[in-house]
């Protein structure tokens, strides 16, 4: 092959490292010692050809400048900058086309560089010695034209190539100058202050050092300053396609003193933004979304779908994908930063946004740094607002851009709130231990409007523990309830702060010592309640300590928070000992019951210690019935399941549903509405002490009635024979699909440590709109899908809702009671003879059961055609 120069400048695409904002910043602290070398390095292939660095590093910028972009370097060259970190090269980004600055922050005027860190002192610029006005230190000449490598810092920094063909290099011979100013503003690197200063330059193919020089001062260079490198003809490298080269720096040096950078003190063209010539960036590159969305690793689930709302407005806009992901993945060249991310760029955003005033949590920053943009806020409503503005004012068609100095900071003017002489800042709102959805979202509402108005974001935290200055939304253990009644207790006409019992639809308001208390018989009750508690801090913000508001909320008014009602539910109050209400429930279809008892594999370890029980000849040794299948003795099957109405007992206004052992079987419970509630849209919610300890089979569903084209079901819990809570969705048509895999959040949930889903009352709630389903396990999400395409068209029916608390059938679960007679690690033989209570050496499960505990089942509408409910009265 003939020999191909390159001319070798290598600058770059993506950053790993991140960034903290926008522009210099102007502090003695954050000088940096900088070198500048002025090159034009060639590159020469076997065949001849030759690219001269200068023109490419031109032309790319030429492009970028006049197409408001900053994607020609990356897309038109094989350049890259990369920094060591350990023994692996890491890529950085390129923050912007900025105006040159030294490591003082001080900017040379006119002459545009690619830059590579956030302050811009680590940068790539093409030049010519006229238009750049460069000055050396000992009145060397630099090349005509080349390139100009700006580095700052500690890091090994590195200008890299990558080899397109496979073969041999050659390095022409040629200089490295070190620029003492650059536009009439002095870098200083090689400054003679006394101090020593030096930095190393090196020629390394992957991991191949083929040339290297030093740079010093007098100080350094035992009394003789290097100012300039020569590098001699290197011939004949061996390369592969792939492999980089790279021209890398390394500097060791202090400090410098303001006098040898000029003063810091001088004004920068652009203190707060990061391109001092404006632009216009495209939030459409031709026929593509020019930017992906990028999120923190931790962001919240209200944030995720915050994010996920404004992602599908631009993609309606647009009629592009966007893509998105978490900062966990790999940078890319244009972001857009939401929220606190790993970048840099996002880092120093909310510095400025935390470090103005305390109660920034209505404030936002929405900012252009280099190729980010950056929508900081500090809380999830401040989040929504800042989206909000972003997506009104900056992206509603598809032609839209950003200007590259863009720095909008919302800072609005805000009030105070007085509680009993105590600034709100101080309090914590706090809910039960195990709260439902509706009080989560009156906690949410009311902290929501305290940061609207003060710009303090109060902590929600659960009844777990006390401090001084508390705002309690419903009852708590503040109000003289025991912990042991939230566990495991009706929460019906319970006793509050004063004595007082409350019905349902009670509230009292009122405060007491440092706490304020919103005390009610319900949590649709304490909803309303904190709706009036607002309406009284917009009379008046101050609430003294003889505040006291009470009232009743009337079933069936759109007066809960977001334009709710309560519409239909069963509260379970009639006598202890009676069934269930015929108006609301019945038992569930014979063909929708289990009416097979637990079947076993071959292999399931209490089928075979039940097997060989039956057939070792010791009658005193058998255990597990006589079940054995006689068709195949590969199986075994305890009897039927049956379906019963006495398994369903009310009991001090709580339904109680059991699943047992019975004479051929098992015996359990099946309820549903069908043919008495049927609703479309909503939230449900029900307090369970769930049926989940001994293999038994439990859910809290929703399904639709039979007879139509398609059938939804909407699982908020089902628990498989387990421990623990899994939702799903399914639709049943001409297939049935399991939407389990496509379901974009879907948690399987286990219980708290300690605890167990049996043994303790928990909130569990469907939010179900035309837009969204959501699942909240005590006001917690678990499971989240987004409807409106034609993959859901199914939920768009009324459904039905049932309660499940029965034995497990054929394959349906992974653990089965027998499997809980002959569970852990213990031999099954010697677990079953565990629950020998009559001691005639036999075990047939006799001892298998599980309680259903439903204290409550609430459904709440609001007043919409689309929203359904029909229901006897």
């Amino acid at each position: 092959m003939n020999k191909r120069i390159i001319a070798l400048l290598l600058a770059l695409v993506l950053i790993v490292s991140a960034f903290a904002g926008c522009g210099p910043v102007n502090n003695k602290q954050d000088r940096k010692p900088q070198l500048v070398v002025a090159m034009n390095p060639i590159l020469a292939y076997e065949n001849g050809d030759n690219v001269i660095a200068f023109n490419d590093v031109k032309n790319a910028m030429s492009t970028d400048q006049n197409a408001a972009s900053l994607t020609a370097l990356a897309a038109e060259t094989d350049l890259i900058w990369v920094y060591k970190q350990g023994a692996d090269w890491k890529k950085r980004g390129i923050y912007g086309l900025d105006t040159w600055r030294n490591g003082g922050y001080i900017s040379a005027d006119k002459l545009q560089a690619y830059t590579f860190l956030n302050d811009g002192t680590i940068s790539l610029m093409p030049y010519t010695t006229k238009a750049a006005n460069l000055a050396t230190y000992q009145g060397e000449e630099p090349t005509a034209a080349g390139i100009l490598l700006s580095v700052s810092g500690n890091e090994e920094e590195a200008l890299g190539y990558q080899i397109t063909e496979s073969g041999t290099i050659g390095i022409p011979a040629g200089k490295i100058t070190a620029i003492e100013s650059v536009g009439g503003v002095k870098t200083g690197f090689l400054a003679e202050d006394g101090t020593k200063r030096s930095a190393v330059i090196k020629f390394i193919v992957n991991t191949r050092v083929v040339w290297s020089g030093e740079f010093c001062n007098s100080t350094a260079g035992d009394g003789t300053a290097v100012t300039e490198l020569a590098y001699p003809d290197i011939p004949d490298i061996d390369v592969e396609e792939g492999d980089i080269f790279f021209i890398s720096v390394k500097l060791d040096a202090e400090l410098n003193d303001k006098d040898d950078i000029g003063s810091d003190e001088k004004p920068d063209s652009d203190n707060n933004k990061p391109i001092d010539t404006v632009t216009q960036i495209s939030l459409m590159n031709e026929y593509d979304s020019r930017f992906k969305i990028v999120y923190s690793n931790d962001a919240t689930i209200p944030q995720k779908q915050i994010i996920s709302k404004m992602r599908k407005q631009m993609v309606d806009i647009f009629e592009a994908d966007v893509l998105n992901s978490s900062d966990a993945a790999n940078e890319v060249e244009y972001e857009i930063l939401i929220g606190r991310t790993n970048r840099k760029e996002s880092k120093r955003a909310y510095d400025a946004l935390t470090s103005f005033r305390a109660n920034n949590g209505k404030d936002f920053i929405i900012r252009i740094d280099g190729k980010k943009l950056v929508i900081a806020a500090n809380t999830d409503y401040s989040l929504q607002l800042a989206v909000d503005y972003f997506m009104a004012n900056y992206c509603k068609t598809d032609k839209d851009s950003v200007p590259s100095n863009l720095n909008y900071i919302s800072r609005p003017k805000l009030s105070n709130i007085v509680i009993d002489g105590k600034n709100i800042a101080s309090f914590t709102i706090r809910t039960e231990k195990y709260p439902s959805i509706m009080t989560v979202r009156a906690a949410e509402a009311l902290a929501e409007y305290v940061v609207d108005k003060t710009g303090y974001n109060l902590k929600i935290e659960k009844d777990t523990k006390t401090t001084e200055n508390e705002i309690l939304i419903g009852l708590t253990t503040r109000s003289g309830i025991s912990a042991d009644t939230f566990k495991s207790e009706s929460l019906d006409f319970l006793k509050g702060k004063k004595g007082n019992t409350y019905n349902n639809e009670d509230y009292n308001i009122f405060v007491d010592g440092s706490k304020l208390f919103v005390e009610a018989g319900s949590d649709y009750a304490t909803s309303h309640a904190v709706l009036k508690l607002i309406a009284q801090m917009e009379k008046s913000a101050t609430l003294p300590k003889n505040l006291s508001l009470s009232g009743t909320y009337n079933k069936g008014e759109y007066t809960l928070l977001n334009d709710y009602a309560y519409t239909w539910g069963d509260e379970f109050f009639t006598s202890s000992g009676t069934t269930f209400s015929k108006k609301n429930w019945k038992l569930m279809d014979k063909g929708y019951m289990e009416d097979e008892g637990c079947w076993y594999s071959k292999t399931d370890p209490y089928y075979l210690a039940s097997k060989a029980s039956l057939e070792d000849n010791d009658p005193d040794n058998d255990f597990g019935g006589p079940w054995v299948v006689a068709s195949d003795p590969n199986y075994m099957q305890e009897g039927t399941s049956r379906n019963l109405a006495e398994n369903a007992v009310i009991k001090n206004n709580v339904l109680v549903q059991t699943s047992k052992k019975a004479v051929n079987g098992y015996s359990g419970n099946i309820i549903c509405t069908d043919g008495r509630m049927e609703f479309r849209y909503g939230i449900l919610e029900a307090r369970i002490m769930a049926a989940t300890a001994n293999g038994n089979a439990a859910c809290f569903w929703t399904r639709t009635k039979d007879g139509g084209s398609v059938v939804n079901e909407i699982d908020i819990y089902e628990n498989f024979g387990e421990d623990r809570l899994r939702p799903n969705l399914h639709t049943w048509a001409d297939v049935h699909t399991n939407h389990g895999a496509m379901i974009t959040l879907r948690e399987e949930v286990a219980p708290a440590k300690g605890e167990s889903f049996s043994d303790t009352f928990h909130h569990l709630a469907l939010e179900w709109t035309p837009d969204f389903i959501n699942m909240y396990l005590d006001g917690e999400i678990y499971l989240s899908q987004e409807i409106t395409s034609d993959t859901w068209y199914a939920f768009k029916e009324t459904t039905y809702v049932i309660f499940n608390c029965t034995s497990p059938s054929a394959l349906y679960a992974e653990n089965k009671p027998g499997n809980w007679l002959a569970g852990g690690d213990v031999d099954p033989m010697e677990a079953a003879k565990l629950f020998d209570t009559n001691g005639d050496g036999r075990v047939d499960v006799e001892d298998f059961y599980e309680e259903q505990s439903i204290d409550y089942v609430r459904l709440y509408q609001i007043n919409s055609r689309q929203y359904s409910l029909k229901a006897k009265k």
